[in-house]
């Protein structure tokens, strides 16, 4: 049987990565987003000016900071401002490829900018009008919850069902838990001119160990933490793709009381064999409208570090 193996060459059989990110606010409906991503091979940096509600990137830019010449070719952050007019969603990574070509490190670009997209729809800028639809007072913590829920949804619809605590049902939640929410009205009462209103911070790592039977195990772990989250997931893997000790946390969440929930899914994983169609199998797992978005997306950015026979 063919082994899996990792995608990178990294020393001591460790790989690290991280991004840091933050987001100023413009005008009442413009951000400006900063992300830098690195590992021991690189470290990129984009800046985007983003016009909201439609999350569109209006303005784009890209530095290398560090990186052989050779493996993340100059011309790439030369081309990244043509992304612009691009909009956060549905065929987002194809735009983003398509403008960069195919030069040495636009792999690491097209990650970078994913991180760009994620982190840049979690600042909202309601309008007085928007916010005239719903209560302006709340007696209890879970129905400040609740109409905090209903925003969420109104504001970008494409959240509705995408994932357990934003499903259609889980309305009934509030009227059974008490729910409270992990944030401060604050995030959303930000004024032109403000500064880092939104900071998000994220590790990935992947340590190669050899197990007992001296085959190679990869102990991976990736980690988020920001203004809203602060949510971890662990698991090893073989070097025949069998998923052990998979376990997850959220510390920091939107909604507690809610999207704890789906953390009981991610023990499902134990046992799973994985193979090159491990999007499909971990969006059944710990994805979709049973699971949780943010744990999918750390569990696949780990996995796309690997090469399935």
């Amino acid at each position: 049987m063919m082994k899996i193996e990792l995608s990178i060459n990294s020393p001591e059989n460790r790989y690290l990565r991280t991004f840091a990110a933050e987001i100023d606010i413009i005008t009442g409906n413009e951000l400006l987003v900063r992300g830098r991503m690195q590992d021991h091979r690189f470290t990129l940096e984009h800046v985007w000016k983003v016009r909201t509600p439609e999350y569109a990137v209006i303005e784009a830019r890209a530095q290398q900071i560090n990186g052989d010449l050779s493996e993340f070719h100059p011309d790439l952050c030369a081309r990244y401002p043509a992304i612009g007019g691009v909009l956060i969603g549905r065929g987002f990574s194809k735009r983003i490829i398509e403008e960069l070509g195919d030069l040495p490190g636009r792999q690491e670009h097209l990650w970078l900018a994913i991180e760009m997209a994620r982190v840049g729809q979690q600042v909202y800028q309601y309008s007085p009008e928007f916010e005239a639809r719903f209560p302006h007072a709340a007696d209890r913590e879970t129905e400040a919850a609740h109409i905090a829920w209903m925003k969420d949804r109104a504001y970008m619809p494409e959240l509705s069902n995408s994932c357990y605590t934003y499903r259609d049902v889980s309305a009934e939640l509030f009227l059974s838990r008490q729910v409270r929410c992990g944030f401060g009205p604050e995030i959303f009462k930000s004024k032109p001119g403000d500064k880092a209103v939104f900071r998000r911070n994220k590790q990935l790592a992947i340590n190669k160990n050899a197990s007992p039977e001296g085959t190679d195990v990869f102990s991976c772990q990736s980690r988020m933490e920001d203004s809203i989250h602060e949510i971890e997931i662990n698991f090893d893997l073989s070097d025949e793709g069998l998923i052990s000790n998979a376990r997850s946390r959220g510390l920091r969440l939107p909604y507690h009381g809610i999207c704890e929930d789906p953390h009981l899914r991610t023990a499902g994983l134990n046992g799973l064999q994985l193979n090159g169609a491990y999007v499909r199998q971990f969006a059944e797992q710990v994805g979709r409208s049973t699971g949780c978005t943010h744990l999918f997306d750390l569990s696949i950015d780990v996995l796309r570090l690997f090469i399935f026979p």
